[in-house]
């Protein structure tokens, strides 16, 4: 199963940079479904507003099923780019968030009036408990890395 950065019904925001930080552009994000269709109905295409004069533009789509997501950006500079996106029923990077916010102990737990710990058994004096658990996925570390491109002649990106 590939990893799901991406959950249904949830907002997917897409930032696209300009080629050479190009500001006053008109940038559109075309999307295509997990079937691949163009559906203009339910996902017309989507003017991006840019950041600032940065030549950065932001976008975002909300998507209802599961499966591979597809964006096409254009811009009236010449620049396109394409990116997938791994949509699932739950996203990878909030699952440790989410176990935690479910997790409950039930307030009817008892222990057992017959069970017994051995006479001779001992704690070590210096054992601790963490405050808090902390999980990260093996599989699939998501790191995100803002790099400085103002300046710098570069083709157009999504970041």
């Amino acid at each position: 199963m590939a990893e799901k950065n991406y959950k249904v019904n949830e907002a997917v925001k897409v930032t696209y940079q300009a080629a050479g930080a190009a500001t006053g552009l008109t940038v559109t994000m075309e999307i295509y479904d997990e079937s691949g269709a163009k559906d203009l109905v339910n996902f017309p295409d989507v003017t991006m507003d840019e950041i600032g004069t940065t030549g950065r533009y932001t976008g975002s789509f909300t998507p209802d099923a599961q499966g591979e997501w597809v964006v096409l950006i254009s811009d009236t500079a010449g620049g396109k780019v394409i990116r997938q996106y791994s949509i699932g029923a739950y996203n990878i990077g909030t699952i440790g968030a989410d176990m935690a916010k479910d997790s409950t102990v039930a307030k009817d737990s008892t222990v057992a009036k017959d069970s017994t710990v051995a006479k001779d058994s001992t704690v070590a004096k210096d054992a601790t408990v963490a405050k808090e658990t902390t999980l990260s996925a093996v599989d699939g570390k998501i790191d995100t890395l803002d790099i400085k491109v103002e300046g710098l002649t570069v083709p157009p990106m999504i970041g």
